[in-house]
């Protein structure tokens, strides 16, 4: 009869020290109180939050504006970071866009830069093209001009009011046919921009 309540006591307590270790190695944490490092939760924190064309990231006690980009990769900058050599360049690009076509290019010189048009100018350019597609018929020759910026000058800037005029010289290669045959000529275009929702927009673009 002892033998049997030694045999139940030693199982019991071989039971209970298996619960022990089950449980010392599935719930006990081991990684201890958190070290406090003196940088609260907020500190941690990263948001990002919109602002005009692009985003900015709002760290502690610092803004950092994150800017897209621009006609040939240059940074496309909000109405309030921009200055008359930001416009200059913007001028120039839009220009050299502009101002270069080929009757197999389905006027993707005007589409592509819609985005840097005012909606006014938008507008124009839809009208211009549809135009321009019921007069002209497809045709196999060639027939293409290539622009280039020459010189930017500043007519008019005001940013308060939100207007500007950069008159930009240029010089243009007409080709049909070969296009090595081509007749170079200097024209001069005016660029009319706007402020549009915080940001510069072309409102216009005259050859002279």
């Amino acid at each position: 009869m002892n033998k049997r309540i030694v045999g139940i006591s030693i199982i019991s307590i071989g039971f209970i020290l298996i619960i022990g270790i089950i449980y010392v190695i599935f719930f006990h944490d081991f990684t201890g109180p958190e070290l406090n490092t003196g940088q609260s939760t907020a500190e941690k924190e990263t948001t990002k939050e919109p602002v005009g064309q692009g985003e900015r990231e709002v760290l502690p006690g610092k803004i950092k504006e994150v800017k897209n980009y621009e006609i040939k990769g240059q940074e496309k900058v909000s109405g309030e970071d921009i200055d008359k050599d930001d416009l200059k360049r913007m001028a120039s690009s839009f220009a050299e866009r502009f101002g270069s076509y080929s009757n197999h290019s389905n006027f993707d010189n005007i589409i592509d830069l819609k985005i840097f048009m005012s909606s006014q100018m938008q507008t124009w350019a839809d009208d211009y093209i549809e135009e321009l597609r019921k007069k002209i018929s497809y045709s196999d020759i060639y027939y293409g001009i290539t622009t280039k910026s020459v010189l930017q000058e500043i007519k008019k800037y005001d940013s308060d009011v939100g207007q500007a005029e950069i008159l930009v010289k240029t010089q243009r290669r007409e080709s049909t046919g070969a296009r090595e045959n081509a007749t170079v000529y200097y024209e001069d275009i005016l660029i009319v921009f706007v402020k549009e929702r915080e940001s510069w927009k072309v409102a216009s673009a005259d050859w002279k």
